[in-house]
């Protein structure tokens, strides 16, 4: 089959299940596609292809027999390395964790095997997750496959640059602050940030293995892919009550009614705060709300709610991240008090309120990812560039994602158009709390207008 490891998961699906090709062969050619291009991405941490082609034939010798496992029979998965797998090494580039081999999945993880799915490997990530940029104290950088001088992000850069490059056809991410969405745009695919509290965080680090759970905010774990329908069918998998996490919310499974591009309301932005977008990234945005404007769609540019300060929210964001990400990590000095955490939390409340009023109005809010496309490697905290002016690099790269980790809302990452640099220029697409399913169905529509996955040059 042409292109097999370029398919979407939902396509292999159906051709393994239909006999069109075997487990077998689709695992064989990604792996073949790893050896070819891994080692200058540096996307693939730990290859776990002995498992992986055992796996396979079983899958194979299974459905010979009529077995099915699932959905995601026989297809192959990669796993942000923050994510605890059983029996393969799980070290969320923390140097105490080299050699952790952990002794049961993460409940997402469980989730895709559950489904038939196989992991193929595990993906590179910045240590413990926390950066913008993938440059692992362990297994080093991950390059982009559209430029390799470039970061394809962070902290999912790994699983975003496997598959943009056809190393994956499906990999489950984190994001506490845009580390799904920064990595989908950077990297020309799609990500899904789920609602708060949707999908359960059980088995990620961090926490440290043992710890108590501190992380009670802002995190979240879904998605990144190729195309919109498998970051539904993903969501559909991995979400669900959990028992170790009463926090996490039961959800229906009633499909949502498919309607027109015609059918939705949408607000519109080209930035939030005092951080601008490039011209380049402000013109996307505006080209798609053009583009909806004159098929006949609902469209207003809102560049924040009412009594909603972008620029405050940053504070609010840090004062919950820096606190609780202190309290889950011994080895880090808490920098901010108690008093002013349960004040960032009263804050919260109010900001998540005023957001949901907002969004009350409007189906869907199309807004920037990032200021800018990928830019080159570089030091963290070195500044970050827009037409020609500089801005901090926490503040300017997580300006427009970090807004809906403290809300809690919805966000899927849609990749629309390239930048003069031939870097891939994305959309966010935000919705209500809750609305993860009707946000898809939205995503799958705008498709008719944004367009569909391409690779990158080369792949």
């Amino acid at each position: 089959m042409k292109d097999l490891v370029f398919l979407a998961a939902h396509q292999l699906a159906n051709a393994i299940r239909d006999r069109q090709v075997s487990s077998t062969e689709v695992i064989e050619a990604y792996l073949s596609q790893i050896a070819q291009y891994n080692p200058g991405l540096n996307a693939i941490v730990t290859l776990d292809a002995e498992n992986a082609i055992t796996q396979s034939k079983a899958a194979d010798k299974a459905l010979a027999q009529g077995e099915n496992w699932g959905i995601l029979h026989g297809v192959p998965v990669t796993i942000k390395d923050t994510l605890e797998t059983k029996g393969l090494r799980t070290t969320s580039s923390y140097q105490p964790l080299a050699n952790y081999v952990p002794k049961q999945d993460a409940t997402v993880v469980a989730r895709l095997r559950a489904a038939g799915a196989i992991i193929l490997a595990k993906t590179n990530t910045p240590q413990l997750a926390d950066n913008f940029q993938t440059n692992s104290p362990l297994f080093g950088r991950t390059n982009n496959p559209w430029n390799h001088k470039c970061t394809p992000g962070g902290s999912t850069g790994g699983g975003a640059s496997a598959i943009a490059a056809g190393l994956s056809p499906l990999e489950l991410g984190s994001d506490i602050g845009g580390s799904i969405r920064v990595p989908a745009h950077f990297c020309g695919i799609y990500g899904l940030k789920p609602t708060e509290h949707r999908v359960s965080t059980f088995g990620h680090i961090p926490e440290l293995p043992g710890t108590p759970k501190t992380i009670r905010h802002l995190q979240t774990i879904g998605p990144l892919a190729r195309s919109v329908e498998d970051l539904r069918l993903c969501l559909s998998l991995i979400q669900c009550s959990e028992l170790r996490q009463p926090e996490v919310m039961s959800i229906s499974q009633q499909a949502n009614p498919v309607s027109t591009l015609q059918s939705y309301r949408y607000a519109w932005s080209e930035g939030f705060g005092d951080i601008p977008a490039t011209a380049e990234t402000k013109a996307t945005l505006e080209k798609l709300a053009s583009s909806l404007a004159a098929l006949g769609c609902c469209v207003e540019q809102h560049n924040e709610p009412p009594n909603f300060d972008s620029n405050a929210v940053r504070n609010t964001y840090l004062n919950i991240y820096n606190f609780e990400l202190g309290l889950s990590q011994p080895d880090l000095t808490q920098i901010q008090q108690q008093q002013n955490y349960i004040t960032a939390l009263s804050e919260r409340d109010t900001l998540i309120a005023t957001m949901e009023n907002f969004l009350s109005n409007w189906d869907a809010w199309l807004c920037p990812v990032v200021p800018v496309p990928a830019f080159t490697h570089r030091q963290p905290g070195e500044p970050i560039e827009v037409d020609g002016c500089e801005f901090s690099y926490l503040g300017a790269i997580g300006a427009y994602t970090t807004i809906f980790n403290l809300t809690g809302n919805p966000a899927v990452v849609m990749p629309f158009t390239q930048s003069q640099d031939g870097l891939p220029i994305g959309v966010q697409v935000v919705g209500q709390r809750g609305s993860d399913m009707k946000l898809l169905e939205i995503a799958e529509t705008l498709t008719q207008v944004t367009g569909f996955f391409q690779r990158p040059p080369g792949y």
